[in-house]
């Protein structure tokens, strides 16, 4: 279920949830890099105001973090450009604070720059500082533009020095907000009684057809049955990213459900929560293929449950991961979603007269 670059670049740049009706669906789902890289390089502005370092220089002076969760705030203006990693822009040349982190036991970290006020980049090195082989890499993952860098489930061998560097886009530099914290997997689980999506896991080279809605030639979306005793539907479904090497772009696996207009008549709650970062969100299917618009839609993080009151009529639904390839999460991570208030309408029963029954049976 491939959703489109248009919603691809919704991701990347930040869009707010109520301008993605705004920004058709293309038919390919892919992160086409110089696209992103224009827009990116239009919104650098750097801001140069630079406040006392908190970070180190390099990875010589790094600033040690003794324990976790842990974290600081700075400003990379007044840095040296030391460091520079592929992930996958090239070509910084802004300046980098430099942290250092030794941890006791094995332990898996989430490494966030969300919150920063510029267009950041981090990276990783395990025991030295070599050029071109980062532990860890990253530029865009969140923000309000989604320029901003996170790095999510980072091994880490007890006794090895981790240096984390953080980074600019290009010449970006100002403000950031550095947290590192331990990761907590995130497991969703399928409850007794639920509908099964029926796909099989994606995996490397994966052709999705499957439900792939408007992306697949002929169009395919799941239609949820109502619910006739108005108990609620749930259904279980799977998603993650992976990589296609007979186009060489990165892919997620998407899911494209339809409501049947007569059980959607108003009131119906839809929630979603996925093991990972995940795009949810519903376009009105009586428009169609030609040029399908989110209604709504949002990303929310993993374990974090979305809901949506949905409004009377022909709906698609729409549940993705945020990300792609393997920046998006193993194929095969689980995802739930209900639907409350989807109730299969009264069978209307005909008046029938003494005389009419008799007339039926001659």
């Amino acid at each position: 279920m491939k959703l489109a670059t248009s919603i691809a670049a919704l991701l990347v740049f930040g869009i707010s949830t109520a301008a993605f009706a705004a920004y058709p669906i293309s038919t390919v789902d892919r992160v086409d890099l110089l696209d992103i890289a224009a827009q990116k390089d239009a919104k650098i502005t750097g801001v140069h105001n630079p406040t006392p370092q908190a970070g180190g220089e390099d990875v010589g002076s790094a600033a040690n973090i003794p324990a976790l969760p842990y974290t600081d705030s700075g400003n990379t203006c007044s840095y040296l450009d030391d460091y520079d990693e592929v992930c996958p822009f090239s070509g910084s040349t802004a300046g980098d604070a430099v942290y250092q982190y030794t941890p006791g036991s094995n332990v898996s970290v989430d490494i966030s720059l969300c919150n920063s006020g510029y267009d950041t980049k981090v990276f990783v090195y395990e025991n030295a500082a070599t050029p071109g082989l980062p532990y860890a890499c990253n530029d865009d993952a969140c923000g309000s533009d989604g320029f901003r860098s996170e790095l999510v489930g980072v091994s880490m061998t007890a006794g090895n020095t981790y240096y984390i560097v953080v980074d600019g886009y290009l010449g970006a530099c100002g403000d950031y907000e550095l947290s590192v914290t331990e990761n907590v997997p995130c497991i969703v689980d399928c409850p007794p009684g639920a509908l099964a999506e029926g796909e099989v896991d994606c995996f490397e080279g994966y052709d999705d057809l499957y439900n792939a809605g408007c992306n697949a030639t002929p169009n395919s979306f799941t239609n949820i049955p109502c619910d006739p005793a108005g108990g609620g539907v749930t259904v279980c479904g799977t998603y993650g990213g992976y990589f296609h090497p007979q186009s060489g772009f990165n892919y997620r696996d998407t899911d494209w459900y339809h409501l049947d207009p007569a059980a959607n008549t108003g009131g119906t709650v839809w929630c979603v929560t996925g093991e990972y970062e995940t795009l949810s969100g519903y376009l009105d299917a009586s428009l169609g293929c030609g040029a399908p618009v989110f209604i709504d839609a949002l990303v929310h993080g993993g374990c974090v449950t979305q809901c949506y009151n949905l409004p009377a009529g022909d709906l698609w639904l729409f549940v993705g991961t945020s990300a792609f390839g393997v920046d998006a999460g193993a194929c095969g991570g689980a995802y739930t979603m209900t639907l409350d208030g989807y109730n299969c309408p009264p069978v209307s029963v005909e008046p029938a007269t003494w005389g009419k029954v008799k007339s039926d049976f001659r």
